[in-house]
């Protein structure tokens, strides 16, 4: 799984350009996003991060993964798995099912093996949400989508394929926190791409946009 970033070899800031001489301009993207953020949904022209099929002169303008917000759900799973023993335990010896000459032996695995299970419960949602990425370079749109932490689908294709990039957004939420979806429609028969959730739709459609030589972006309804 890590084999997508392979290198902290670092990759210059600023605007970018592809063997077409097309410009990136930074100013699309918030100031912010030049900072290296580890465990950031959008990192913009960042530096130190390759991955295993980068082609020389290729660098990377974008790094989307889900917003954060989408990990709401297991985060709170998780909380929950964490103060289940604490609240349960006690109540088990309380009713009588665990007597209350149990071995002390056996009490701590079960509370060690709980805690496990919920630490690999943890480590699983948060590894796919990290690894599961979209990247556009300046000559690629690339997306690695991990289904779990032994099988990856991995699919690209070249800037100059894609003919039509639209994002598309919904609802109190992700307006709120303001992600979507973005879909690139490319040159082969049904061939769309798919950035599920990534935080910043519009710029992402308008930097795709400026890639492919386009000034006006087009925004799904």
């Amino acid at each position: 799984m890590p084999d997508i970033f392979v290198s902290n070899h670092p990759v210059s800031s600023g605007k970018i350009k592809d063997n077409n001489k097309k410009i990136v301009d930074p100013q699309l993207v918030k100031k912010d996003t030049f900072i290296r953020q580890a465990l950031s949904a959008f990192l913009a022209f960042p530096e130190g991060i390759r991955f295993t099929t980068q082609e020389p002169g290729e660098n990377i303008v974008l790094l989307l993964r889900k917003h954060w917000v989408t990990n709401i759900g297991w985060i709170i799973v998780s909380l929950f798995l964490i103060i289940v023993p604490v609240i349960l335990y006690p109540g088990l010896f309380i009713a009588g099912i665990f007597p209350m000459n149990t071995p002390l032996v056996f009490s701590t695995f079960l509370v060690f093996s709980w805690y496990l299970m919920t630490f690999s419960y943890i480590l699983v949602n948060f590894l796919l949400w990290y690894f599961t990425v979209s990247i556009v370079t300046n000559e690629r749109i690339i997306d690695v989508d991990f289904v779990n932490l032994l099988h990856k689908q991995f699919a690209e294709t070249r800037i100059s394929r894609v003919e039509d990039v639209t994002s598309k957004t919904g609802g109190f939420i992700k307006s709120f926190f303001d992600y979507g979806d973005v879909y690139l429609q490319t040159a082969a028969t049904n061939a769309v791409f798919h950035f599920l959730a990534v935080p910043r739709p519009d710029e992402v459609v308008k930097i795709v946009n400026q890639l492919m030589g386009k000034t006006e972006s087009h925004k799904g309804e």
